[in-house]
């Protein structure tokens, strides 16, 4: 089920940036709750995951201009992957809640 949510938003057109790069366009405020980037044109997919020793809030960071994005119409959004995420929706601008030892698939768009 992961991997069909991979390819449906077109994983490999995607330009990967790690959260180990010094400039990556989305950071989270945490280090133990980390952030790598799929960046295509108009959207970026974002994985978290937490190695936090107990649930979490945790805010993003985001280079807009890098991204290309405008903060203000930005949508940030997870869509329903079986055995790994309910569907869920976020304001990118404010922080939410991460769970000890799991984490996201997110499209920010």
């Amino acid at each position: 089920h992961l991997w069909r949510a991979w390819d449906d938003f077109g994983i490999k057109n995607s330009r990967m940036i790690g959260y180990w790069v010094s400039d990556t366009p989305v950071k989270t405020n945490r280090k133990d709750i980390l952030a790598t980037c799929y960046v295509q044109d108009g959207k970026t997919m974002i994985a978290i995951a937490s190695w936090a020793g107990k649930d979490q809030e945790v805010k993003l960071s985001v280079d807009w201009r890098q991204l290309g994005l405008d903060p203000a119409k930005a949508k940030l959004y997870g869509p329903e992957i079986p055995l790994f995420q309910s569907e869920v929706s976020f304001d990118p601008q404010k922080s939410f809640k991460v769970e000890k030892g799991k984490g996201y698939l997110l499209i920010l768009e």
